[in-house]
């Protein structure tokens, strides 16, 4: 934001300036959101867990590792809040979920970025078959296919190895793989 840095909007909020860190939630409210929003697929409770992330981010501010990234930083504090929550609430997702009125207008990129990969149908598959994996699974594909992170940034995120996050996303990109295939097998026998 204006060429400032994350570390000198850390500094400057360790230092009293409130507002510092208000341009740190500004420029990373919306990735933040979109992460716990892929989660859940709710739009209030990712509301509330990228708050949550905020807040308890600035609570621990002063424990921050310099030189470190602070999106990497805020993206775990997420994605801990919204496994943790998943975990706790039993979250489950219906298929009603995903019909398009249901979604807010601002989804609209994350469904066009997933509809130029694959058709709409499959889309559906996926984003289904996506609610049946294991969150770690799910995030280490969210993190990987939506936000390009690298597999280093992932392992970061998710505090497990590199081996891990690459096992993660075989078995959740195979599992995918497996619901299209079965997809398209019921679609052909429909159409005979």
């Amino acid at each position: 934001m204006n060429g400032i840095s994350d570390d000198e909007l850390i500094n400057r909020t360790l230092t009293g300036d409130e507002r510092a860190f208000g341009l740190l939630v500004d420029k990373y409210k919306k990735r933040i959101y979109y992460l716990a929003l892929r989660m859940t697929h709710n739009h209030d409770v990712a509301d509330e867990l990228a708050q949550e992330s905020f807040v308890r981010a600035y609570q621990a501010l002063n424990r921050f590792k310099r030189g470190l990234s602070f999106y990497t930083w805020i993206y775990k504090i997420c994605l801990n809040l919204t496994i943790n929550f998943i975990k706790r609430e039993k979250f489950t997702v219906s298929t009603d979920d995903f019909e398009e009125t249901t979604l807010p207008d601002s989804l609209i990129t994350y469904d066009s970025q997933l509809e130029q990969i694959i058709s709409s149908e499959q889309a559906a598959v996926v984003r289904m078959e996506l609610e049946k994996i294991p969150s770690e699974q799910k995030a280490a594909f969210l993190l990987k296919t939506y936000e390009d992170l690298s597999y280093e940034q992932i392992a970061e995120i998710m505090e497990c190895s590199i081996g891990t996050v690459m096992s993660r996303l075989y078995r959740a990109r195979a599992k995918l793989r497996k619901a299209l295939k079965e997809y398209e097998l019921r679609k052909g026998s429909n159409n005979e």
